[in-house]
């Protein structure tokens, strides 16, 4: 009951994930933080919304605090001239361009905290920290490189904070992450049945498909502080763990209109059968500051380290011996984001915000893949704050993001391509991200 409980709650966390973030990670927690693009979220004080940067956010409320937050995004997307080669000879058939590949999404945010006593503070936050999805035709020249990809996620992050002293706090909590995932593609049937010398098939011409989806829950935890080092600067830090998931799920193959595929099937590839898949969704090291320069104007500053060096390659392992495992090299590494930002109260009831991040992207160049065609990119975001009651304020936060053109040259030497085939395009990319969020008290 407690784990039907658990999916329906994380679920409602995650709705619809897009792909627009670095690797497959969610950068925007907070319609507060969005306005300045992020920066100084780390060192928000007595602010729950930002418990998803630091946990020691939620130190040095009044008695109870929330909010709740709705992020939407828009991604303007799509591939053009879109070539491969199978077994060497094939030119791949299909589609070579196609728009709107990138899914738009919804997602909310939430966090509550409640003061104990005098030093000691409580708090639950409710994020979708990581997602993203894409998704071509089954015609499409990609097809073989993948169909349909998501990953979607919700985290409920438990949180105790401690109030060392009038300068320091620091949190730490526990974390449950709820994800799902869901890889379609396309299979050279023909191609598979040429290359095992049965007769009458040519690569490219008879294609079967198969769709795995699995979900997992995984376990870790956070920690932060956060300090006043002048009246005038505030610092905050913290480090969120990496996370496991041991995904073990059903693998459906469909070769009701492949008659490669139904040959095949008889010397028993292609069997609906069981699938294993182990996804580490990455450990986060999180700096923030936050200057004042005046009574009316603050600076800020951010910068995040995701660790994905560790996420080196998906193999996806079948349960059905005769089926070969399906294997996707990633060789990702560390990648950095840098936000500048700053605030202005406008009034004693409102506020804006202007802020710029550069977020690089972990991905190998050479094992680029159109299941998450990541770039490079730049925020640039703007934000304001009205106070609408004693308790109670609402934020309204925009960014557009830029990104690098994504170059895709899968090489047919990888010996996990040699029956996908080469393949060689180029993604545009840009999204539009908007939210709406509310913070409140008792």
């Amino acid at each position: 009951m407690l784990r039907k409980s658990l999916v329906i709650l994380l679920s409602f966390s995650m709705l619809s994930t897009p792909a627009w973030a670095s690797g497959f990670a969610l950068n925007a927690q907070s319609a507060e933080t969005l306005g300045s693009a992020m920066a100084g979220a780390q060192a928000q004080r007595a602010t729950p919304s930002a418990a998803a940067y630091n946990p020691a956010s939620i130190v040095g409320i009044d008695d109870v605090a929330g909010s709740l937050t709705v992020f939407g995004v828009f991604v303007d997307s799509g591939y053009d001239t879109a070539s491969g080669t199978l077994l060497g000879v094939a030119p791949v058939p299909g589609v070579s361009s196609g728009q709107s590949v990138i899914d738009d999404g919804v997602f909310p945010d939430a966090s509550i905290a409640m003061r104990l006593s005098d030093r000691i503070f409580l708090g639950v936050t409710l994020s979708a920290p990581f997602g993203f999805g894409t998704a071509f035709e089954d015609d499409s020249v990609i097809r073989y490189h993948g169909t349909k990809s998501k990953v979607a996620s919700g985290a409920l992050t438990s949180i105790l904070g401690f109030q060392l002293n009038d300068q320091w706090a620091v949190a730490g909590g526990f974390r449950v992450q709820y994800t799902d995932i869901t890889l379609d593609g396309a299979i050279d049937a023909a191609g598979i049945a040429a290359a095992s010398m049965i007769p009458g098939f040519t690569p490219g011409t008879d294609d079967a498909f198969f769709e795995l989806g699995a979900s997992d829950f995984g376990f870790g935890y956070v920690v932060g502080v956060q300090g006043q080092l002048t009246p005038e600067l505030h610092v905050g830090a913290s480090f969120t763990s990496k996370i496991e998931h041991d995904f073990t799920g059903d693998a459906d193959f469909d070769i009701s209109t492949s008659i490669a595929g139904q040959t095949l099937a008889s010397f028993g590839l292609f069997q609906d059968t069981g699938f294993a898949l182990d996804i580490t969704a990455p450990a986060q090291f999180q700096f923030g500051a936050a200057l004042d320069v005046s009574p009316r104007m603050t600076l800020l500053a951010s910068t995040t380290l995701t660790r994905w060096s560790r996420f080196e390659e998906l193999i996806a392992v079948f349960e059905n011996a005769a089926q070969p495992p399906d294997v996707l090299t990633q060789n990702w590494r560390d990648n950095w984001t840098v936000s500048l930002g700053a605030e202005y109260e406008l009034s004693p009831s409102s506020t804006a915000r202007l802020g710029v991040m550069y977020e690089q992207m972990p991905l190998d160049d050479d094992f680029a893949s159109p299941r998450l065609p990541d770039t490079d990119r730049v925020w640039l975001g703007a934000g304001y704050s009205k106070r609408i009651g004693a308790d109670t304020t609402l934020h309204l936060g925009a960014s557009y993001i830029f990104f690098q053109e994504r170059v895709i040259n899968q090489s047919a030497a990888l010996p996990e391509n040699q029956l996908r085939g080469s393949l060689a395009t180029s993604f545009d990319i840009s999204a539009i991200l908007v939210t709406a969020g509310i913070d409140f008290g008792f």
